[in-house]
Order: C-alpha cells, then sequence, then structure tokens
C-alpha cells in the first residue's frame, strides 16, 4: 500500500506571531536601509542598482520558478505550483520594465524596490543559514511533529526500524486505540458520510512489529505479506490469518507490514517466520502494488550492494526559515480544501453502492509490464520458493486482488473518478501467477473468485471509501478460503488443487 499521506498540522496564534514577528523584522530592515542610508551611501547603492543590475535581478527572479518547479514538480493544486509561475511571470515582468522604462520616477523607484529587495535576499540568506547552523526546529516552535504522518493511525505509517540491508520493520511492541478509518478521512478532509458506526478498538504489536499475540512462540503457518496482511484497519479477531487459525485449528503467525513488497516478505520470513513446528509458508500477493514496490526494493538493494548506500526514514528537525515561512502562507492563503472520496458506484441490482475505486497507479498485468518488470517478478518467486525449501517449509502464494480487478464490470464511475481507472481492464495477470508457482512447485491459492463472486451478489468486500483494503467481510472469505486449503494439505498432506 502507498499511503503518501500527509498530515496537516494546527499553528496556534502565537506561534504564528513569533514567525511573522521575524519575517517583518527582516522586511522593515531593508526597507530602513535602503531609505535612510546617508547620500554617499545612495551614490554607492546607485551605482549597483542600474538598469543592468534591475534586469539582471528580474532575470534571477524569473529563473528561480521554473527551477524550483523542476526540482519539486508540485501537484497544480498546490499553492508551490503558483508561486513558482507567479515567480516567473514577475520577474520577467520586472526585467522588461528595467530594460524598457525611460529615466524617470518610475525608473528610479523600481531601482530602488531592486536595492532593497538585493538587501531582504542577503539578510534572508543570512537568517537562513543561521537557523540552520543553530539548529532551531521549527517544528517544535509550530506545533509540529517532525514525522507528519506522527497523527495518522499507525496501520497507515511506514516502518521505520532498519532490518538488513535494505528493509525495515516496525518497532515493537507498539499499540494503537481508536477509529483507523474513521481517523484517516477525518485527516484527509473528507466530506464523506462513511465510518459514523466504526468502533473504536485497539491495534497490538509483537516485540516484532506485527500483529500477533505477545505469548506466540510456535505457530504451524507463517503468513507474509503488507498491509492486506497486516489489516490495521480491522480489529485483531477480523483480520483472515485470524480466521483461518481459528477455522483450521493451525496456529498462524501474521508478518504483514504496509508499504513492502516481496524482497521485505523474503527478509521477515527468514528472520521471524520459522518456529520449531512451522510446515508452511504462505506469502500474500497483493496486485494493487506488490511489483511496484518489489521493483523498488531491487533498486534500493542494487544500489546498496554497489555503493553502500541505505535508505532511511528518521524524520528530521526542520530547521529552514524559509521553509517555515511557506508553511504558514500555506495554511493562511490555501488551507486544505475539503474534498469527497466517493468516484463510483457499486451496481447490486436496484440499489448501488457509494465506493471508491483504487486510484493510480493501477494494478500491472503481463501484458502491460516491462520486461524488468516481468524480471523482478519472476526472480522474487522463484526466491521465495528457494527460502521455503531452504528453511524446509512448505511454499505457498495468496493471490489477493484489488478492487479494481474484483469489482470490474459491476461498477458506475463518477464524473471526477480517475481516468486511468475508468480505462483500466484486467488483464491476465492471475493466470501467469498460477503458472509462475507451478514452474516453482508453490501452492496456489486465487482469492479472485471468491472475491468476485461475492462483488456479484451485492456484497462489498473492501472498506468503501478512502481506503479500499479488505472490509470485514472480504476479510471472512478469505480467512475462510485459506482455512478451507489449510485444512485440506493438513489432512491429505497435500493442498487440494483449485479449479
Amino acid at each position: 500500500m502507498r499511503p503518501g499521506f500527509a498530515a496537516n498540522a494546527v499553528i496556534n496564534r502565537g506561534v504564528r506571531v513569533q514567525i511573522f514577528d521575524i519575517m517583518i523584522a527582516s522586511s522593515a530592515a531593508s526597507i530602513i536601509i535602503g531609505t535612510f542610508m546617508d547620500q554617499n551611501e545612495q551614490r554607492i547603492i546607485g551605482r549597483w542598482t542600474n538598469r543592468k543590475m534591475t534586469i539582471a535581478v528580474g532575470l534571477l527572479i524569473a529563473a528561480f520558478g521554473p527551477a524550483l518547479w523542476y526540482a519539486l514538480q508540485p501537484s497544480s493544486r498546490s499553492l508551490l505550483f503558483w508561486l513558482c509561475w507567479f515567480s516567473c511571470a514577475g520577474g520577467l515582468a520586472w526585467a522588461l520594465m528595467g530594460a524598457w522604462l525611460p529615466q524617470g520616477r518610475l525608473l528610479s523607484l523600481l531601482r530602488m524596490i531592486t536595492g532593497n529587495a538585493v538587501v531582504f535576499a542577503l539578510m534572508l540568506g543570512v537568517a537562513e543559514m543561521a537557523f540552520r547552523v543553530i539548529q532551531v526546529n521549527f517544528n517544535d516552535l509550530m506545533g509540529q511533529n517532525d514525522d507528519p504522518r506522527a497523527k495518522y493511525p499507525l496501520c497507515f505509517r511506514m516502518p521505520e526500524k532498519p532490518l538488513g540491508e535494505v528493509f525495515f520493520q516496525r518497532a515493537g511492541p507498539d499499540s494503537w486505540t481508536g477509529q483507523p478509518l474513521a481517523s484517516l478521512l477525518r485527516l484527509k478532509n473528507g466530506t464523506d458520510q462513511a465510518y459514523t458506526d466504526e468502533k473504536s478498538f485497539t491495534s497490538n504489536y509483537d516485540a516484532d512489529g506485527f500483529r500477533n499475540p505477545e505469548g506466540l512462540k510456535d505457530w504451524q503457518v507463517v503468513v507474509v505479506g503488507d498491509s492486506f496482511v497486516e489489516s490495521g484497519m480491522l480489529p485483531f479477531e477480523q483480520i483472515f490469518t485470524t480466521l483461518a487459525a481459528q477455522d483450521s485449528g493451525l496456529s498462524i503467525r501474521n508478518l504483514g507490514v504496509c508499504n513492502t513488497g516481496t524482497l521485505s516478505h523474503l527478509e521477515y520470513l527468514r528472520r521471524f517466520g520459522k518456529s520449531p513446528s512451522t510446515q508452511r509458508a504462505v506469502l500474500a500477493f497483493y496486485d494493487g502494488n506488490d511489483i511496484l514496490d518489489t521493483e523498488t526494493e531491487t533498486a534500493d538493494l542494487t544500489r546498496h550492494r554497489q555503493t553502500g548506500w541505505r535508505p532511511s526514514r528518521v524524520p528530521l528537525p526542520q530547521t529552514s526559515l524559509i521553509k517555515a515561512a511557506y508553511q504558514v502562507a500555506k495554511i493562511f492563503l490555501k488551507p486544505s480544501p475539503k474534498r469527497q472520496y466517493q468516484d463510483a458506484w457499486l451496481k447490486t441490482g436496484a440499489k448501488e453502492l457509494p465506493i471508491t475505486i483504487r486510484p493510480e497507479p493501477m494494478p500491472l498485468d503481463p501484458e502491460t509490464m516491462s520486461p524488468d518488470q516481468k524480471r523482478i517478478l519472476d526472480d522474487s518467486i522463484q526466491q521465495w520458493a528457494e527460502s521455503c525449501h531452504q528453511l524446509n517449509l512448505e511454499p505457498w502464494l495468496l493471490y489477493i486482488p484489488a478492487n479494481n480487478r474484483t469489482y470490474h464490470g459491476l461498477v458506475r464511475f463518477a464524473e471526477h473518478a480517475n481516468a486511468a481507472a475508468q480505462k483500466w481492464t484486467p488483464g491476465t495477470l492471475p493466470d501467469y501467477m498460477h503458472q509462475l508457482c507451478d514452474k516453482h512447485q508453490i501452492h496456489f491459492v486465487d482469492a479472485c473468485p471468491t472475491l468476485r463472486d461475492a462483488a456479484e451478489k451485492g456484497i462489498l468486500v473492501y472498506n468503501p471509501i478512502l481506503d479500499t483494503h479488505l472490509n470485514q467481510q472480504g476479510s471472512q472469505l478469505i480467512g475462510t478460503l485459506l482455512s478451507h486449503q489449510l485444512t485440506q494439505a493438513a489432512t491429505t498432506g497435500e493442498a487440494k488443487p483449485q479449479p
């Protein structure tokens, strides 16, 4: 899962005054210096603020905007995007006036403004360097946390504890109490009337950072995967691994962490998956983004082995005065807008149920994968089989589809729905994965037919709005499916093949 979510901190009035005091003092100082200097200083500044300098300053301002846009690539809906292009247009206008205005009061005024602007820029630069050197943390002054996702439910935060070469795990033991879906919708400024009846519950994480009872020391099956296995939006008793364990009578360890790909899952299996009684290892493969996440992990691992570089997720203090001023201006000038996240309806006969269809990036299929993506996918599945055999475990793969695939053809889109989501059509990835599993002697369990049958009957199997993970019904269906397969394997010594 790629939440990619940023929290909007609330700045109290006293802090706003502190920040603006700094800005106003700098501006006032530059104006005083430019206005109340003696004649000799005026002549010195005059030599520098001639027509050529005015043109040069204007061009520099004009170039700064596109350069900042190119470096940061802000969204067209953000304040920064418009500031970049306002800087470009304003700088060009400044340079043109400096070049074409005749000698007179207007040109003199422009020269004076140019001189003040240069002085202000120098003072701002000195202040910026000073605050960085003395490590003033503006996040503390503004009542913010260094981690922008600290206010989000734990299941929506990326794991931060380094593991192995380039991987991460959650720090444990840990817990979070609240309403994860309602909290997410509120933090994302959603206007949808959803999750109003969600019950508060506590998510507990064991010493290794996974959702298991603290006393679990031995297990017969391990299930490894991303946020669909972690299932942080559901109470522990509703996770499909918990339900499968109850139905089958087998003990199951859950090794699910959000924002992870198959290489992370391999690392979890090797370090945390084996106990004295463990016989089977299930890789939960989510077709929504596991290929892309594994592609990123492969690139990180390659870079690490070539250069020694390692990704870090330690939040850094915010020591930039300029950035702090921008954040204050953003809150005053363009507060985060309210948004409706429903963009489609699941058609269920006479009734239509409001839902969110998972937006870009779309699930990949063999027809749309690049050669490198196919190679990475094939290699990771082969590594899964090999790692299981090295640990003397029977390798399994549970295929979990995104709601795009499950609901395809059963949906009526809203006009504002994501264009790529509306155009996307399912390809042959489930069959491709089944063939890969057959090739590497991995037991394949496909949840697509089970979830699709329920959807065709008008049953929602994913959370309806904003978040598109499994809901209680979807988790129950997959838990029952997995339990049935595991029970068959425990009874006969091998998994019952799916039709």
